[in-house]
């Protein structure tokens, strides 16, 4: 399988003088399609500022982004907006579910942004991939953590996304519920040869990734095959 994403001496600098923080300095990264890649590192090593940038949600300061060919920053802020929606999938610790929409309504808010068709086929196999049969009318404030947290992967699987960005999802959940979670990610994306990228504290979960990266002050010190996993 090849490259689905690259990213190219890509930094990140908040603050100028001598209140500039490199929050990310210069990096090369290579993504291929299809794998699991696990992020890891200590609170305030870049984790979540390398996620924002690779899926185009914030500006580096230098370098670029590119995912199947086009480079994220080279688009205007409406043809950006519009290829996140349709090639990535975000999935937060948070949820960000919308609580006056309904669980189903949720899921389908790319599809409804983009006035696009629903795949009414594709949409009941991930309810059901997801556990959600029976809950889609439901709000979330009526969900469970672990329910309000399939919706958002549900969501950020509808649009057949290349490559999944979650960025500790499985932080706001109790042990079963995270386990479930991961492995539904793990499945959903096999499934669909997709790329998935997560960033988590827990070693548990970076173990049974393919690649693990570890950022280190805003560099990335180290990218290895997952213990238990022989390199390619």
């Amino acid at each position: 399988m090849g490259s689905l994403l690259q990213a190219k001496k890509l930094e990140k600098v908040y603050g100028t003088g001598e209140l500039a923080v490199e929050a990310l300095k210069p990096l090369d990264l290579s993504l291929e399609e299809g794998k699991f890649y696990a992020v890891i590192g200590r609170s305030g090593s870049g984790k979540s500022t390398l996620l924002h940038l690779l899926g185009g949600l914030d500006t580096p300061t230098g370098g670029d982004v590119v995912l199947e060919g086009k480079s994220l920053y080279s688009f205007t802020d409406r043809e950006a907006a519009i290829f996140r929606r349709r090639r990535i999938g975000f999935v937060f610790q948070a949820y960000n579910l919308l609580p006056e929409y309904t669980a189903i309504d949720n899921i389908r808010m790319p599809l409804y942004l983009d006035q696009r068709e629903i795949d009414e086929e594709y949409e009941i196999m991930l309810l059901k991939k997801l556990r959600l049969i029976g809950k889609e009318k439901k709000y979330p404030s009526e969900l469970s953590g672990g329910e309000c947290q399939r919706a958002a992967i549900a969501r950020a699987l509808v649009t057949k996304p290349a490559i999944v960005l979650a960025d500790e999802p499985t932080g706001n959940l109790d042990a079963r519920s995270a386990e479930e979670v991961l492995e539904i990610l793990k499945e959903t994306c096999r499934i669909f040869h997709q790329t998935l990228l997560l960033v988590t504290h827990d070693l548990q979960i970076a173990r049974q990734a393919d690649m693990v990266l570890t950022l280190e002050d805003g560099r990335l010190v180290q990218e290895e095959s997952a213990p238990g996993r022989p390199a390619d």
